[in-house]
């Protein structure tokens, strides 16, 4: 019986710009038998044809996959990952009892109460794993199809878990805000003098501009931060949480960055307007009127891309920190 060749359709699968970097990897016929070995040995329960394998790791394939040759993918995870997406007989069994312990872990660090735990893991199981397809057949939706291999597959799995959480602590806080060009101009928060107001109207698309720049030289963690809070309307209770912190911890970061967000935009805007000292405490006060609404209008709605949660949820920050 003839071995079949594993490059025609794992580059066939992967998505075309890529395709070119990854045809040049060396041997990469014997570099994909190798993924597929390895996640059979993992796997010996699941068979699944080596051409499926390799087609499912080649549609998530990225440049940066393919500058590496392929190296720091995880074969084991990726062929129950693609035994899952397949329906495969055994495949959600084996995935249950060794996986979805991690959706608990998530859980228990979020300290989300007992009553609801069951609830958000049904919650987890149909955000992994409800889509269309028959046995053999890839699903049309789950994000367990959307796992490229590159990092742990636990803590993927508990990324997916606290997304599907936060999402349930969202409904009900968010404000439904008008998506407006002249929201900062037009809006008038109750007791601002005519001062305040008159600079808000001038300065409209000068605050803006400074805004957006302020929010783009923020860390990653520090835009999540004030996401959560003003968009998605967690408490400090609930961030900290999120981050395994001291409520007092979360004040001090959330204030911190809203922070150097307010600086950094008084400080363009200083530059901008050319400012003299008696007018900086006006828009200093303008800044700090407007933080709320600005920060919903750049920062949006809520992100259901397990991808941003790898980004947010930097693994030291899922570890335990002593109050300060």
């Amino acid at each position: 019986m003839t071995t079949p060749s594993l490059v025609r359709p794992f580059l066939d699968a992967a998505p075309a710009e890529v395709r070119p970097a990854l045809g040049r990897i060396a041997e990469l016929e014997r570099r994909l038998w190798e993924i597929v070995a390895e996640g059979r040995a993992a796997w010996p329960q699941l068979a699944i044809d080596a051409i499926a394998v390799v087609e499912f790791v080649g549609r998530r394939a990225t440049p940066e996959l393919a500058d590496a040759a392929l190296d720091g993918l995880r074969p084991a995870d990726l062929y129950l990952a693609c035994a899952c997406t397949l329906l495969l007989p055994g495949a959600l069994a084996a995935f249950d009892r060794d996986y979805m312990r991690e959706v608990d872990v998530a859980l228990a660090r979020m300290r989300v109460n007992e009553s609801r735990v069951h609830d958000v893991k049904q919650l987890v199981r149909q955000r992994l794993f409800v889509g269309g397809g028959t046995a053999g057949q890839p699903t049309s939706a789950g994000k367990i199809a959307e796992y490229g291999g590159r990092g742990d597959l636990r803590r993927w799995v508990r990324s997916v878990a606290v997304r599907t959480c936060l999402n349930e602590l969202r409904r009900g806080k968010r404000e439904v805000l008008v998506d407006d060009d002249q929201l900062i101009a037009q809006h008038a928060i109750a007791g601002d003098d005519p001062e305040l107001e008159y600079m808000k109207r001038t300065y409209a698309n000068e605050f803006r501009a400074a805004f957006s720049a302020a929010l783009a030289q923020l860390g990653a963690r520090e835009q999540t931060l004030l996401r959560y809070h003003h968009v998605d309307g967690l408490n400090i209770d609930e961030i900290g949480a999120i981050y395994r912190i001291h409520r007092v911890t979360a004040f001090r970061w959330l204030e911190k960055a809203k922070e150097q967000l307010v600086r950094a935009t008084l400080d363009t805007l200083r530059d901008r307007l050319r400012l003299g000292a008696s007018e900086l405490d006006s828009v200093l006060r303008m800044i700090r009127s407007q933080i709320h609404l600005s920060l919903v209008r750049h920062l949006g709605g809520p992100s259901d891309n397990v991808a941003d949660d790898e980004v947010e949820l930097d693994a030291s920050e899922l570890e335990e920190v002593e109050p300060t």
